[in-house]
């Protein structure tokens, strides 16, 4: 499949949203046909994966899925051109558009400049703290919500786990094979070790497909708008998290081998004590690792921990990520 670029958002030449209710489906087919132009200081970039949204309307149904209230504070991942940025701000106690490119984030200082809530940071979001922002402006748990480059969609995904005390929910627009693939049911072509990751930390939520035709320069496949609730608390228990991870990511690296194969190379032991360590988990040795639940991985990483057989020192459970491999 051909790569695709992230999206990013275009603010309507004049400023107004129409707020129109056209299914998503049926898009129109070209951004010339919607009478929207960009900014003159508005350059798609290459390097930062640039799409602009042109739909109006979809940027006004985009903000209704993310069900904000007045309490919230919320953080906007690569406003771009500010299509988004100033219907959130309506919605919230405060917002924060982080944006990376220099010129973007001083487009949107001087178009949101009289709007009191909304903070533009020059800067790349997957450097910023979030625990240490929110302990500074007595955040307790941030909403996230970005249209987000496909090729960096893994990278904020793990810092928004890795952050999850701090971060409540996260609307976020990615590719829709991206989605199908965080969603995915055991056995299925789909289902890996993103799937798993994504669902030790989160619940998900599909909300809405966005066709291809609603972004300029268009992108070569369609994106799907999905809401990630970050759990407070594991989903179960396991000793050993990292554990866990080299378990399922060993399993998805080898997705048609037998776990007899699979975890005697991920945890270098012999098959003798693969098998006591499965009958131990009660998970058969002779499954593949494509069709176990995460209840399943977690009873092998449970077993593996009791029994002190996981060589090898620590392994992130995302380094490099898991999400790529399946």
């Amino acid at each position: 499949m051909a790569r695709a670029r992230g999206r990013r958002l275009l603010g309507p030449a004049h400023g107004a949203y129409t707020g129109g209710h056209a299914p998503l489906a049926e898009a129109p087919g070209d951004a010339q046909g919607l009478g929207l132009r960009a900014p003159a200081r508005c350059r798609g970039r290459k390097r930062f994966g640039q799409n602009f949204l042109v739909r109006e309307d979809l940027a006004q149904r985009i903000v209704d899925q993310c069900h904000l209230s007045p309490d919230d504070v919320a953080i906007e991942i690569g406003p771009g051109a500010g299509a988004l940025t100033p219907l959130l701000a309506s919605r919230v106690h405060r917002l924060l558009a982080v944006e990376k490119d220099a010129g973007l984030a001083a487009l949107l200082r001087e178009q949101l400049a009289e709007i009191a809530q909304v903070e533009v940071v020059e800067a790349d979001f997957l450097t910023l703290d979030l625990v240490e922002r929110a302990s500074a402006e007595g955040v307790r748990r941030w909403v996230v919500v970005g249209n987000i480059p496909y090729n960096i969609t893994t990278p904020i995904l793990e810092r928004l786990f890795a952050q999850r005390a701090v971060v409540k929910s996260a609307v976020l627009l990615v590719q829709r094979e991206y989605a199908a693939r965080l969603g995915a049911a055991a056995g299925t072509p789909e289902y890996g070790a993103l799937t798993l990751f994504a669902r030790y930390h989160a619940l998900l939520e599909p909300l809405l497909t966005v066709r291809a035709s609603a972004f300029w320069p268009r992108p070569q496949v369609d994106s799907m708008l999905v809401r990630l609730f970050m759990r407070e608390q594991p989903p179960l228990e396991v000793p050993d998290e990292a554990l866990l991870f080299r378990i399922i990511r060993g399993s998805f690296q080898m997705r048609r081998k037998q776990l007899l194969n699979t975890l005697e190379a991920t945890l270098a032991l012999p098959k003798p004590k693969i098998e006591r360590l499965c009958r131990h988990a009660r998970v058969d040795a002779q499954r593949r690792g494509e069709t176990l639940t995460l209840e399943e991985f977690a009873r092998l990483a449970r077993a593996a921990a009791d029994y002190g057989e996981h060589a090898g020192g620590p392994h992130p459970c995302c380094t490099p990520p898991c999400g790529p491999r399946r």
